[in-house]
């Protein structure tokens, strides 16, 4: 057996987390700081695998048709720009761009609802940029953005590794049984053991416990290349930010084992309304990734039974969430 407490780094709680997505690698880096012994252990590689291996992800807390910013979307956006100023001090390239998120209205009833809210900036069509079609106006949500999610994770593991966490990739795990004061995670790598450990799976369901039943959704995300200035990344009916020479574009959703070979074609074709200069840009890429959400869409943080704990159902607001449900689940497991 792989005892956590036999290497060299401080004691402290030991705590195993299965998955580095986005749920685990915020968990991992909140548990580091507050000096807990975390070791991560992920299936695959480190951002190359689930729904957080998305290409961009949006920071947009006025979700929705309402454009209504829910308590919780709100908090999370909050969070972020913390953890964006921590790992920007401590010298990490985060991939988190704070420029906005522009959110253009289908239509003139929507405008006039979102000239009501107060937690954004309405928007006339006169004030939205001419690369955007916006014949209704719109809402600018200044204080969010997006991010690229590889970058961010990276930055998330460096800086939880400076903290002692060990992070361990190729490593699946399999099933977990109660030795004494002890969880043992029985994995194809051995046998780890943890006083805490935190399901973090996404929409997996490869380990053998009792899981939460959820509904699991596959979307896709393609890349568009245009030269077109792209100055805000948008959110709606479909979201889209511009890295480098491409523009991508997510927002469709299907049952898992759904196909649905005409998705990039609908996605490209609703992308040319929103931004006309990507009616005739190239489809460079199309990336598919299936999330679980729970009936409520909130998300689920449980305890399943002694010390093992779920951590899970961010569906499309992890990159938004993560960093203060983490804090949240963080404090639970180490308090102050």
């Amino acid at each position: 057996m792989s005892e956590l407490q036999d290497d060299n780094r401080p004691q402290g709680l030991q705590v195993l987390i299965v998955g580095a997505g986005v749920a685990g690698c915020t968990l991992a880096y909140e548990l580091s700081k507050k000096g807990a012994q975390v070791t991560l252990l992920e299936a695959g590689q480190l951002s190359k695998q689930g729904a957080s291996a998305v290409p961009v992800a949006l920071l947009n807390p006025n979700r929705g048709r309402t454009a209504r910013a829910s308590d919780l979307d709100k908090a999370g956006l909050a969070a972020m720009h913390d953890l964006s100023a921590e790992l920007k001090e401590a010298g990490f390239e985060h991939g988190i761009k704070f420029s906005g998120v522009l959110r253009i209205a289908s239509n003139e009833k929507q405008a006039r609802k979102w000239r009501k809210l107060s937690s954004a900036r309405p928007l006339n069509p006169k004030d939205i940029p001419p690369t955007y079609n916006a014949p209704f106006g719109g809402l600018m949500v200044d204080e969010g953005g997006w991010l690229e999610p590889a970058t961010f994770l990276h930055s998330l593991i460096e800086a939880a590794k400076a903290k002692g966490l060990h992070l361990l990739e190729g490593c699946q795990v399999n099933q977990f049984e109660r030795v004494a004061e002890k969880l043992v995670a029985h994995t194809s790598q051995g046998k780890f053991s943890a006083d805490v450990a935190v399901l973090c799976i996404g929409a997996s369901q490869t380990v053998d416990a009792s899981l939460p039943e959820l509904e699991r959704l596959a979307g896709d995300v393609i890349g568009l290349k245009t030269d077109a200035p792209f100055p805000y990344p948008i959110a709606g009916a479909i979201y889209g930010a511009k890295k480098g020479a491409t523009v991508f574009i997510g927002g469709n959703h299907r049952p898992e084992n759904a196909q649905d070979p005409e998705a990039a074609s609908r996605l490209k074709n609703s992308a040319g309304w929103f931004v006309k200069a990507l009616k005739e840009a190239q489809l460079i890429s199309q990336w598919t990734g299936v999330r679980a959400k729970r009936k409520d869409n909130q998300p689920l943080i449980c305890e399943l039974r002694d010390g093992l704990w779920f951590y899970g159902a961010l569906a499309g607001r992890g990159f938004l969430c993560s960093a203060h449900l983490s804090r949240q689940l963080a404090q639970k497991l180490l308090p102050p």
